[in-house]
């Protein structure tokens, strides 16, 4: 079965107006232009997960899931005769050249739309995030911060599937500034974010190792609503935190998040998931 990557019209018009320093990072890896970087990703994704059988790209004028688009969105979707529109089998995020946003690397990309899918599926008993398989391709040029490798390992926490155009190691850019980049247990991941913080205080979420208990943080978070992008940055640690914690029979305290008030899509989105859980 053969499928198809399928992102906007919009993130062509980004991708052909890419500016020149990037164009050479292009033509350094043998991409000479929108198409090429296209090819190259599909190569990429193939190579990595060969059940996918990628065979084109296409761009399309409108592309939503549940009312939910973004430049950077897109799908796979299994191909169907005649060219026409597919079942889509997974979600794909690019993280765009030239972002230089540390912490807002993936999760400026994923969570504006993922949060707003989410109520689509809150009433699953599943753990998982999505419906669909995520994943993450970085088409990001420029040199990759601890803060930066930091966010994308929460992501492959959450099982979102990751390759980099530009092939680099995550874990050495973490280890080469000192910091444990493999991250299998709760108190690790908040040991990495307490290291990372230069206040040295960790202001996702706080551990209590004794009662077995996590319970989250509304330090970033100011009112809840009068929020910028830090929502987007804070639940991507937090559901890395819930993955990890739950594997380890942690009991979740919202006492502190439930003071918030409701309105902002990606934290209601959050505050949602966990009543999963009880």
């Amino acid at each position: 079965m053969e499928r198809r990557l399928v992102f906007s019209n919009a993130l062509k018009g980004r991708l052909d107006c890419v500016g020149s320093s990037t164009k050479e990072v292009w033509r350094q890896c043998g991409i000479s232009d929108t198409n090429g970087l296209m090819e190259k990703i599909i190569g990429l994704l193939n190579d990595e997960y060969p059940k996918l059988n990628i065979a084109e790209f296409v761009f399309r004028q409108n592309l939503a899931v549940y009312g939910e688009s973004s430049t950077y969105f897109g799908v796979l979707e299994v191909m169907e005769e005649g060219g026409d529109e597919g079942e889509i089998e997974a979600y794909v995020f690019m993280i765009p050249p030239k972002y230089e946003t540390r912490s807002g690397v993936l999760a400026q990309q994923v969570f504006p739309v993922l949060s707003g899918m989410m109520p689509f599926f809150q009433n699953s008993n599943d753990y998982k995030l999505s419906n669909r398989p995520i994943y993450i391709v970085n088409a990001n040029e420029v040199n990759q911060t601890a803060a930066m490798a930091v966010n994308i390992i929460c992501g492959q926490i959450l099982d979102f599937r990751y390759i980099d155009i530009f092939n680099r190691d995550l874990h050495s850019v973490l280890s080469n500034r000192g910091f444990n980049g493999n991250i299998t247990t709760i108190k690790q991941l908040d040991e990495l974010l307490t290291d990372l913080n230069k206040t040295k205080e960790n202001d996702f979420f706080r551990l209590n190792e004794q009662c077995k208990t996590i319970e989250f943080l509304i330090v970033r978070l100011k009112d809840g609503i009068r929020v910028n992008n830090e929502p987007y940055w804070f639940v991507l640690k937090a559901y890395a935190a819930v993955y990890l914690a739950l594997r380890e029979s942690y009991r979740i305290d919202m006492a502190q998040f439930n003071t918030l008030a409701r309105g902002n899509k990606t934290l209601d989105s959050f505050r949602d998931y966990i009543k999963r859980f009880g």
